[in-house]
């Protein structure tokens, strides 16, 4: 627990880490919605200092703090999520969920390797066929991932069936890419599933976690986020936004490199719902 280990710590801390260990102590709560400025200017210390300590309790920086430290609040365990307590009430289990939001993707934007996001989109761009591969609580990631990607000209079908995922990875070859969308990137059919696929000769990416066996036998990989949060045990739900951003910034970045060819397309297939929504009065 973050707050544990930041009261043991306290005795450590330079002067001014110590300040701003004081003032998250005093009121967690208030810490949890800060930014950096607003804790550096009650403690009187310069922005820098908040990542350093941040840094020096195991986090990569303040957002990753900021989330730890909601989980830390969670005064009874909760199998929705971490993040809230059975016994808070609407004001406070709504804004402990909106700063969890928050801070993962503030970590995102820092973890988030844009060399890696690169390599994927220009994967995506040279695919003739892209398929998806999400079970459980990935398969509605899955659907969202096809419904942003087939509009932009690479014929795309997601799958959620294990039986079909299989089929489809045996039929792949090296002009399909294979997204692969998995929380923790430890279920034994996913990741037979991929080695099914790297067999048939498909380029496989994965969102999922980077130390796990699916990440192993994927070409590219980006992180899920679900080292923020225990998805075996929770409801995942600050992992589940973070792979959401993620896949809408690979759709954003096909789109882009595909532009402006795509652009008409977009177009024709927008103009094709026109008739299907009422006017406005």
């Amino acid at each position: 627990m973050i707050l544990t280990h930041l009261r043991h710590e306290l005795e450590n801390l330079s002067k001014s880490e110590r300040r701003i260990a004081e003032v998250i102590l005093a009121d967690p709560e208030a810490a949890v919605h800060a930014t950096t400025a607003e804790i550096a200017r009650k403690a009187e210390v310069s922005d820098p200092m908040i990542s350093r300590l941040c840094r020096g309790l195991g986090c990569k920086g303040f957002p990753e703090f900021k989330v730890q430290l909601a989980q830390s609040l969670a005064k009874n365990t909760s199998y929705v999520t971490r993040s809230v307590s059975v016994d808070d009430n609407a004001d406070t289990y709504v804004n402990k969920l909106i700063s969890a939001n928050q801070g993962a993707l503030e970590y995102l934007r820092k973890e988030l390797d844009i060399s890696t996001i690169e390599a994927a989109v220009d994967a995506l761009d040279k695919a003739k066929r892209i398929e998806i591969f999400g079970m459980g609580g990935c398969s509605s990631i899955a659907q969202d991932a096809q419904h942003k990607l087939f509009r932009l000209g690479t014929p795309t079908i997601a799958y959620e069936d294990n039986l079909k995922q299989r089929m489809a990875a045996a039929a792949a070859d090296e002009d399909s890419v294979i997204l692969f969308i998995s929380f923790t990137g430890r279920t034994h059919a996913t990741v037979e599933t991929a080695h099914t696929a790297r067999h048939s000769g498909a380029k496989l990416i994965a969102i999922t976690e980077p130390n796990s066996p699916l990440a192993a036998a994927c070409d590219i990989v980006i992180t899920s986020g679900s080292e923020l949060e225990d998805t075996t045990i929770y409801v995942p739900m600050t992992t589940r936004i973070m792979i959401l951003t993620i896949v809408d910034i690979l759709a954003t970045g096909l789109a882009l490199q595909r532009s402006p060819e795509i652009d008409e397309h977009l177009k024709k297939i927008k103009e094709s719902l026109d008739y299907t929504k009422a006017e406005r009065k």
